[in-house]
């Protein structure tokens, strides 16, 4: 009987070493989070301030073409998407400070864009191809080519070159003298706004 015992017990030690191996499984989540960055950035010249006091000014008007930083808008776009940019004023008209009644056509002003960053005009975006007028309707200023406008400021980097009374492109084509605008501090607000296509 001892025997037949001890033959059994080893008949069920032999059967458990050669059992088979079991697997097991764990789960681990993994998930990727993309937040979408949109970020315009006005580097310099958030204040254009044109100042008229010479008749050479009131027929010929002022150009910032030449250089001049005062007349200059400097913004980069950072932004994970591609994208597009708009300008537009917020008032139909310049508005006189010292009398609200006095108004001066928007399209007194223009502005032409350049860029310096590494992105290229046209393969990464689109700059209108001539002085664009001041309107208080939306006009894209600069137009991302699908896939390759994304990028950071280094890529994006724009300036707006501003004009006043030099009849270029889509402007005013009378001279400010022509016009007889009264004497006043005109403004209104230009907003810069990032679209994401």
């Amino acid at each position: 009987m001892r025997k037949l015992i001890f033959a059994a017990s080893l008949l069920l030690l032999g059967q458990a070493g050669f059992g088979q191996a079991v697997n097991d499984q764990a789960i681990i989540p993994v998930s990727v989070t993309l937040n979408s960055i949109l970020r315009l950035t006005v580097v310099s010249g958030g204040n254009i301030d044109f100042v008229v006091n010479t008749i050479a000014q009131y027929t010929s008007g002022i150009n910032s073409g030449g250089g001049d930083a005062r007349y200059q808008t400097n913004f980069t776009v950072s932004a994970s998407q591609d994208f597009d940019v708009t300008i537009r004023a917020e008032d139909a008209t310049f508005i006189g400070q010292d009398n609200s009644a006095n108004t001066m056509p928007l399209n007194n002003v223009g502005l032409d864009l350049t860029e310096s960053g590494s992105g290229v005009d046209p393969t990464n975006w689109a700059l209108p191809p001539a002085v664009l007028a001041l309107t208080n309707a939306s006009q894209n200023i600069v137009t991302g080519a699908t896939g390759a406008a994304a990028g950071g400021a280094d890529k994006n980097n724009f300036t707006i070159q501003w004009r006043l009374g030099t009849s270029e492109g889509a402007m005013n084509g009378s001279s400010l003298l022509a016009q007889s605008l009264t004497p006043d501090r005109y403004i209104t607000n230009v907003f810069l706004e990032l679209v994401p296509k």
